[in-house]
């Protein structure tokens, strides 16, 4: 029986607020140490934090610098990347690619040299339009293609060893969030077209979902309504840009991740994080009290200036500026960023991002849910899978060059 199975007070719930009270009396009881209470509610965990972990210490830590660097600017071709959309270490330290701008898998030995491509532009067998890594299983990648609605295994010695289209009623558009130990892919997050049919002038929430499926590409579980993305419609019964749906500035989104065992999901309405098990049901609640920062004004212009950076044409730039700017900010930013949960079973999740400021911070949270660390990782750095001991992601230069890197990580106790 899982621990967060267990209703009421158990042996389950004493042995993990034992092994808390050790981990505080092992490092002195420093107050900056969280303090976390469990409870049960109706059969569902819930896991308070409060407090906070000291940044980059309490034995965590990464390599300064990349144990490996696979990429380059103006050499081969195979070593450039565009698009990386997904990426996995095997446990023989071989390195499996999704780059999505060339339609490929591609293999790299642990030294970071190629080994193998798989794949091309087409909508053959052997082809893809939209790749993008849904998951590993039992050492083959598991390619999906939005575009084909259909999932591609990759075996990184033999190449292409089974395709399967994902039924629709899984889901329309695929967006993958991971896959458990047992094989199953999870989706979601997507706009939930079912309930188009809500929207209003103003601001609006969308509604969305998530499902898994079976290896075979049925249906396995649906984990339920969600709160989808908060967006702004100015006039819903006009024509053009203003009767569209737009993402305001810090608007809250969906956010999920898939560990061996649960799907993790939060809504962003507060910093509390939802823990479902292949089956669907709800078995734990992870919570941080945090204090809501207060958006600012010259929080929105930097959010508009750095959008508009991105736009070559002065006169798209003009009309992005205007509209954006035009757009209602919320109260507060959302809570957290991203979320990852890695090989043994921890949950990552980052700080939110504000424009102009230098904060890389992501929480830790034990597979019990307790906060049990705080890491900061590199400048210009995305983490794409967390193993035992390395977080492999993609990087990029100063002229937003991709790179494929990994870094070591420590733990603590080893």
């Amino acid at each position: 029986m899982n621990r967060a199975q267990v209703p009421g007070f158990s042996l389950a719930v004493l042995a993990n607020a034992l092994l808390l009270f050790l981990a505080t009396s092992c490092t002195g009881g420093s107050p900056e140490r969280p303090r976390t209470t469990q409870r049960d509610s109706a059969g569902v965990m819930i896991v308070e934090n409060e407090g906070s972990m000291p940044t980059n210490g309490a034995g965590w830590s990464l390599t300064p610098e990349p144990t490996l660097s696979i990429g380059t600017v103006g050499g081969a071709e195979a070593y450039q990347f565009y698009g990386v959309a997904g990426a996995h270490r095997f446990d023989d330290g071989r390195i499996g690619v999704v780059n999505a701008g060339s339609r490929e898998v591609r293999i790299f030995g642990p030294d970071g040299s190629l080994l193998a491509s798989f794949g091309r532009q087409g909508a053959g067998p052997e082809e893809f339009e939209m790749p993008v890594l849904a998951g590993v299983m039992g050492g083959t990648l598991l390619v999906l293609d939005r575009a084909h609605h259909r999932i591609a295994y990759v075996d990184p010695d033999r190449g292409f060893v089974g395709l399967v289209r994902v039924a629709d009623e899984v889901g329309g558009y695929l967006n993958p969030a991971g896959t458990f130990a047992n094989g199953h892919s999870v989706f979601g997050g997507a706009f939930d077209m079912r309930r188009i049919g809500e929207r209003r002038n103003g601001m609006n929430r969308a509604h969305t979902y998530y499902r898994s499926s079976n290896p075979d590409g049925s249906l396995a579980a649906d984990f339920g309504d969600k709160d989808g993305a908060e967006y702004f419609i100015k006039d819903l019964e006009g024509s053009g840009p203003e009767s569209r749906p737009v993402l305001t500035p810090f608007a809250k989104v969906p956010v999920a991740t898939v560990s061996p065992e649960f799907l993790y999901f939060s809504d962003q309405d507060a910093y509390e994080i939802q823990a479902h098990d292949p089956s669907g049901r709800l078995v734990r609640i992870i919570r941080l009290a945090l204090d809501p920062a207060p958006v600012t004004p010259a929080d929105g212009e930097r959010y508009v200036q750095s959008v508009v950076e991105e736009i070559g044409d002065p006169e798209q730039a003009a009309a992005v500026r205007s509209q954006l700017g035009s757009l209602p900010l919320p109260q507060f930013f959302p809570p957290h960023g991203a979320m990852l949960a890695d090989a043994p079973g921890y949950l990552w999740v980052e700080d939110f991002q504000r424009p102009g400021a230098e904060n890389r911070a992501w929480n830790v949270f034990s597979p019990e849910g307790a906060l049990a660390g705080r890491l900061t990782l590199p400048e210009r750095f995305s983490p794409l899978e967390i193993g035992s001991n390395y977080l492999l992601g993609v990087g990029w230069d100063e002229l937003n060059v991709e790179y494929v890197r990994m870094y070591g990580l420590s733990r603590p106790g080893g």
